[in-house]
């Protein structure tokens, strides 16, 4: 399997025309976020929403007025935070040649066996608790997957699975060579922040009707 990795959100670009199989954008993480996120995460939190590249930071404060309260609203992190994801709906938009997004926001999250995606392209933030498990194609049983076995099966060395980092940017391919990933147990088992960009078609196919 082939992995790209880059700090910049430029050399991510042409992600869809590349034959990489994953793309990471490697960032730091913002100092003093703690506090802002475990007040967020203190009740549970699920946005779904179709947001559009020409309005998308009036398009995320409008879906997010009603389901963060307003003290965490007026803290000076909040604005920082709609930034980044303002920035991250904008880059899907460049890889995927799109107007638009479907924007997934939660703090529940339940893929607990491995799976690849039915997509073409995702991209996956998470803002805080454990990042998105995938598999390397060299320990992953692909055949093992395909016939639907548990996921002690599906991976040959445990040693070697791999973990998202927290605030790194993830986009990766689906279908049928696409990426084997799961939920870690620590997000299955406690809440985390995970932002979830998909092709608009996604949206208007699949989530409106949920």
């Amino acid at each position: 399997m082939s992995v790209f990795r880059t700090n910049s959100f430029e050399d991510i670009k042409d992600f869809a025309t590349c034959d990489y199989q994953l793309g990471i954008v490697e960032r730091k993480i913002p100092r003093r976020i703690d506090e802002f996120f475990q007040k967020l995460m203190q009740r549970p939190l699920g946005i779904a929403s179709k947001v559009r590249k020409e309005n998308v930071n009036s398009n995320i404060k409008e879906i997010l007025e009603e389901e963060i309260s307003e003290p965490l609203q007026n803290t000076p992190f909040f604005e920082k935070w709609i930034e980044d994801m303002e920035n991250a709906v904008e880059l899907f938009c460049d890889i995927q040649k799109s107007d638009s997004v479907s924007f997934w926001l939660s703090s529940e999250r339940g893929c607990r066996r491995y799976h690849i995606d039915n997509v073409p392209l995702r991209m996956l933030i998470t803002y805080a608790g454990k990042g998105t498990e995938w598999l390397p194609d060299m320990v992953a049983d692909r055949r093992a997957f395909a016939n639907g076995e548990p996921n002690e099966m599906i991976v040959k060395d445990p040693k070697k699975l791999q973990f998202m980092k927290p605030w790194d940017v993830a986009v990766f391919r689906g279908g049928e060579k696409g990426l084997l990933h799961r939920t870690p147990d620590d997000a299955l088992n406690g809440p985390s922040i995970l932002l979830r960009l998909d092709h608009p078609s996604f949206w208007d196919n699949v989530l409106k009707y949920h």
